[in-house]
């Protein structure tokens, strides 16, 4: 079972898409309800769920599994593939082949991981950081948050996307997780 986003990813040998339509049980869902309900429809098969992406799908995932454990439901696997965005900031700003001056990081996953995982862009390596949202207005003072920063010589982390996002991220979303994952160099 996967998001229906990863039906046309290709793998090292075909899609998703094109097993299902040889004839492979391969199923999109869209809630942990449906990854528990289809679980507990076929007590004969193990369920697997293809778990990709970042902090922002990695919470859903790891409360299917508590539910499922909750309940009672032992066919329920997960393939897991998440990947965590501030070790992938680290390395690209260690690398020694980016010439940056601020970064514009994703409100989405700061949502659930607040604002505090991105202070090592500023204290660190003295870089702008601006938590953003995603509308045009978001990004245009997104880039002036990063300027002024730049201009004045004071780096910090800060958060344009407030109506979203706060510093400590979503308390229960982080909780699900570290119940459920543990975090590696790069992902979970």
């Amino acid at each position: 079972m996967t998001f229906g986003d990863m039906m046309k990813v290709p793998g090292s040998r075909s899609t998703l898409e094109k097993e299902k339509a040889k004839g492979a049980d391969i199923r999109v869902f869209y809630s942990p309800d449906t990854l528990l309900k289809t679980a507990k429809e076929n007590p004969d098969k193990n369920v697997i769920a293809l778990g990709v992406g970042f902090e922002t799908t990695s919470p859903l995932f790891a409360s299917a599994i508590i539910m499922a454990r909750d309940k009672g439901i032992n066919n329920l696997s997960l393939m897991s593939y998440f990947k965590i965005i501030p070790p992938a900031l680290k390395l690209l700003l260690t690398s020694g082949e980016v010439n940056i001056d601020g970064l514009l990081c994703p409100g989405h996953v700061s949502a659930i991981i607040g604002a505090r995982p991105y202070d090592f862009i500023s204290r660190k390596h003295k870089k702008a950081c601006v938590i953003s949202g995603f509308e045009p207005a978001d990004i245009l003072e997104s880039i002036y948050m990063i300027l002024k920063q730049i201009i004045e010589g004071k780096y910090k982390t800060e958060i344009q996307y407030s109506r979203i996002v706060s510093p400590e991220g979503n308390i229960k979303a982080l909780a699900v997780l570290k119940e459920v994952f543990t975090a590696c160099d790069t992902g979970w």
